[in-house]
């Protein structure tokens, strides 16, 4: 569920002192400028994979929150495993343990995605069906040098990333990640979303997971149509102009707007007539059970 997440405190003068004491971490990283010996910020420290950097003004603390739970569980900080609501809870304790004034921090970034196992390579699915969101093409579309593929569409107040998690950590099964990632808090405030600790609440959980299955509708998903034999000529026609990014720029050009609506209506009906909806109804089954499940557990 909650990946990466970045905290700032506003008021530093009880975080720096609690982490410049070595009682409280062990290692304490500064800049030492080498003519004068003055000792520079920024300051850093770990807790596990989390970074601690602090600032001439501000604190943060910044990473995935689901990677540091396997780490204390003596893991690598990977996150293809399930990261459950009871983990979830225990993780955030653990950094209040380790922290001060915790409860006065703010989440400016956060990312909330959910692992999905599937009978076929992710890849597959991602390169030859997952092809638009929101009727614009991707914005970022990676290989990471034949270790997976990576699709991205980027948006205002976040990001809409799709990858092979399978591939990415070298795993024999077939993984894909559904995941966005709030750039500001602008975009989960709405959301009832302000704290850590606000995480874990089941009822804002759902609140992002709603968001995750808003943005997941708005992905045009579809089947092979090539390889379908039962398509028209004049359907698989029609399709193959809608499933082109370029005929929505056009329609989204101000002598045609008044189109698009219908043009919508007719793309989705022909996706429904020519049963091309197996592989997203598929998908989105399996994001509602998976949350259900971590949340649950």
């Amino acid at each position: 569920m909650i990946d990466f997440v970045r905290l700032k405190y506003q008021d530093k003068s009880v975080i720096e002192p609690f982490v410049c004491n070595e009682d409280n971490f062990e290692e304490l990283l500064t800049v030492l400028e080498c003519h004068s010996g003055e000792i520079r910020y920024p300051y850093t420290a770990k807790i596990g994979n989390m970074d601690v950097r602090i600032n001439d003004k501000s604190v943060y603390v910044k990473n995935s929150i689901h990677k540091l739970c396997n780490v204390l569980q003596g893991e690598d900080a990977h996150n293809y495993n399930d990261f459950r609501y009871s983990e979830l809870c225990k993780t955030i304790n653990h950094l209040d343990d380790k922290l001060t004034d915790l409860q006065s921090t703010r989440l400016t970034q956060l990312e909330f995605g959910l692992n999905i196992k599937l009978p076929v390579q992710a890849e597959c699915i991602i390169r030859q069906n997952i092809i638009l969101h929101q009727l614009k093409i991707h914005s970022h579309n990676e290989q990471f040098g034949g270790r997976g593929e990576y699709k991205q569409f980027n948006h205002y107040n976040y990001y809409f990333k799709i990858y092979d998690k399978a591939k990415q950590y070298d795993l024999d099964e077939h993984i894909i990640r559904f995941e966005i990632k709030h750039k500001t808090n602008k975009s989960f405030h709405p959301k009832g979303v302000y704290k850590l600790h606000d995480l874990k609440s089941k009822k804002l959980l759902q609140n992002l997971f709603d968001d995750l299955l808003k943005r997941f509708d708005e992905l045009t998903i579809v089947d092979n149509i090539l390889t379908d034999t039962k398509i028209t000529k004049k359907d698989k026609g029609q399709l193959e102009s809608y499933l082109s990014y370029n005929y929505w720029e056009k329609l989204s050009e101000r002598q045609n707007r008044n189109r698009k609506p219908t043009e919508i209506k007719e793309f989705q009906s022909l996706l429904v007539k020519n049963d091309l909806l197996k592989t997203k109804t598929f998908l989105r089954a399996s994001l509602i059970q998976k949350f259900s499940e971590l949340l649950n557990s």
